[in-house]
């Protein structure tokens, strides 16, 4: 075998330009631009790569080709760009790897997928790549246009800014209202006691501070109380469904504070190491052969702090069609371990956070459900009713294996509650007035952002609910985290903390824009179309026609609208930083972002471009704020390779940090 690589995306789709010359200014009358058919171009980065498969192609002595793209949509778009692009006719057959262990590749080797396996696949892909192609030059160039000022517009990423945009509008459309609530403590004797919240009919809180002061005034001290009704309900609590990459991606950010692409890129490492299955999946479920080899599995934890439970494990067989369904499994499995043992130690701690949180989660799926008792006590006092709840966990199962953990203490806030029975009789130690107010919505971070991505903005907690909308979603599990990262880049929103924090061009973009571009249920619609097509159960050719006649429509209404030109004068001017020089503010310029003193003759400039790379407002902010940035990934050297590095201010000056190499 000759083995060799596509580095990521060798070609592009071409730009208009390259269809016609006169393509390359921007006016709204040659809109729209709809290629038939599309053209390809080699990405300059990589020329050198592309000529290499070039001639491996042309080798006589190659006369059988193995596409080991990666295993989902874009993999197979980069393998059918470019064998088209190099015209191969030479037969191919498709590598699909789920996990990179020498067995699995060995596995995978011996059950190739022919070509006709995943052609409706590479049907997808390249809708995907053209659709986004034609609504985003469309609608980029359209609004950009017709408003003066340079917006980006995306099929997915401008829906997704807008739900962010939404979220914001209510908070700063929200009036806090006060109520008051009225708690009491009971006691049984002088050790046991008890809170209990008022309540009447289905209120438990009070919007007249008059009406709650007059019902605290009855609430004497020592006044008698009686337990009027008791419930005791025993449940069982079923382990939580496996990871998918979405799910994981949310965790993660609760847990640890990582970022989308963090997780992601963790996990990618995780799974070149051998030690995880394929990452970029929406599967909850394993197959029946999968599952098969959990024993293997489950034996390669036993030097982690996951090995004494793991020993305990009698049965290793899983059945329970809530975690094993091949019908519920298209391209990839849920993610789990593989059967490499870890070596934890030379692996960094992130690295561990997300191997073990995998790996426990996997393990839980053994265990027995947690037995739980809640109980609801009704007090009467004074006539007044109060309810008190509690939580009891009888038996821990799978909560075991949490046992110390954030989620463990979690468990804990729940008050548990002496023993007591029906009508028995207590008195009230001490009755409070609560003042509270209605609270806003709160910011999206970015778990609460990728749950409604997947969700297409719409709430859903339900678990098999969320199943069944599986599909109609914003962006895939493998291209949520890009599109949160590009929202950043183009400085639509910030993070602030935990938060995603829209800017005011932002909310500018959604302001201005048409309201089927900002639709989630629409682009989630269009999503649930490419995995249908994937199955073969929606042409190609019908999706194409849908976007092309979406894209005239929107091309035909700017047009009927007389341009409107934003006048940045008329915007306050944004004060990014206090210049580390002089001490004056640092605002946005052309070019780039400079010191508001330059007239008195400081020269401290942040260029918008730096080596090819965009530099955002979070990135100025940062700068200015700390004097370095995180490590920025894309510079472009004088040689045109790739590197990344960490900005840094010193004396004024923008220097790169390359750090130890």
């Amino acid at each position: 075998m000759i083995i060799t690589w596509a580095v990521g995306h060798l070609l592009e789709l071409a730009a208009p330009q390259d269809y016609d010359p006169q393509l390359k200014r921007w006016n709204i009358y040659t809109l729209p631009i709809l290629p038939d058919p599309f053209q390809l171009k080699p990405k300059e980065s990589t020329r050198k790569q592309l000529k290499i498969i070039e001639g491996l192609l042309a080798r006589q002595d190659v006369d059988r080709l193995i596409n080991g793209c990666d295993s989902a949509r874009e993999g197979e778009l980069i393998w059918t760009y470019l064998t088209r692009f190099l015209g191969n006719s030479k037969p191919f057959d498709r590598l699909w790897l789920s996990e990179t262990t020498p067995a699995a590749i060995r596995t995978a080797f011996s059950n190739l997928r022919s070509s006709s396996e995943v052609a409706n696949l590479a049907q997808a892909a390249i809708s995907r790549s053209q659709a986004d192609w034609i609504v985003g030059i469309n609608a980029t160039r359209g609004f950009t246009v017709q408003h003066g000022d340079k917006l980006t517009v995306g099929r997915v990423q401008t829906p997704t800014l807008a739900l962010i945009v939404n979220r914001e509008r209510e908070i700063e459309n929200f009036t806090p209202r006060p109520y008051w609530e009225i708690e009491g403590v009971f006691c049984l004797d002088t050790e046991k006691s008890y809170k209990g919240k008022w309540f009447r009919n289905k209120e438990d809180r009070f919007t007249d501070q008059a009406q709650a002061q007059t019902v605290l005034t009855t609430m004497a001290p020592g006044s008698p109380a009686v337990i009027s009704s008791m419930e005791k309900k025993e449940s069982k609590e079923s382990s939580p469904q496996l990871f998918n990459l979405n799910d994981l991606q949310k965790e993660c950010n609760k847990k640890y504070g990582f970022t989308a692409e963090q997780t992601l890129n963790i996990a990618q490492k995780l799974y070149e190491a051998h030690l995880l299955t394929y990452p970029r999946t929406d599967s909850r479920h394993l197959t029946q052969a999968m599952a098969a080899t959990m024993p293997a599995r489950l034996d390669a934890l036993q030097e982690t702090e996951l090995g004494s439970i793991v020993n305990t494990i009698s049965s290793r067989v899983v059945k329970d069609k809530r975690f094993v369904d091949d019908s519920k499994v298209t391209d990839h499995t849920a993610i789990i371990v593989t059967d490499a043992a870890p070596k934890l130690d030379t692996l960094n701690k992130q690295q561990q956070q997300v191997y073990l949180l995998i790996a426990r989660r996997m393990v839980a799926i053994f265990l027995p459900p947690a037995r739980i008792q809640k109980t609801t006590i009704i007090t009467t006092c004074q006539e007044e009713t109060f309810i008190s709840k509690g939580k009891v966990i009888l038996a821990p199962g799978w909560k075991a294996l949490y046992a110390g953990t954030t989620a463990d203490q979690e468990e804990e806030s729940e008050p548990t509650l002496p023993i007591v029975s029906n009508k028995q009789k207590l008195h009230l130690e001490k009755a409070e007035l609560l003042v509270k107010e209605t609270k806003p919505p709160r910011r999206y971070t970015e778990a609460d952002l990728l749950s409604a991505m997947e969700n297409a903005g719409r709430k859903i907690e339900d678990e098999e609910l969320r199943e069944a909308m599986a599909g109609k979603g914003l962006g895939t599990p493998a291209t949520r985290a890009a599109i949160i990262e590009k929202l950043i880049s183009t400085a639509y929103i910030e993070r602030q903390k935990k938060n995603l924090v829209p800017t005011d061009k932002g909310k500018y973009l959604i302001d201005i824009m048409t309201s089927e571009l900002k639709d989630p249920e629409l682009t989630a619609e269009w999503e649930r179309k490419l995995l249908d097509m994937e199955q073969g159960r929606f042409p190609r050719k019908v999706f194409m026609q849908e976007i092309q006649q979406f894209t005239m429509d929107l091309i035909d209404r700017l047009k009927g609208k007389r341009p409107v030109k934003r006048n940045p004068s008329t915007d306050a001017v944004k004060n990014f930083g206090k210049c580390p020089l002089c001490g004056k503010p640092v605002i946005e310029g052309k070019r780039g972002y400079g010191c508001s003193g330059w007239r008195q003759g400081c020269k401290l400039v942040i260029w918008k471009e730096i080596a090819g790379r965009k530099i955002s407002e979070v990135l100025v902010t940062k700068l200015l704020k700390d004097g370095r940035t995180e490590q920025i990934k894309g510079f472009l050297s004088e040689e045109g390779t790739r590197f990344d590095a960490i900005l840094k201010l010193q004396d004024g000056i923008v220097e790169f940090d390359l750090g130890k190499k």
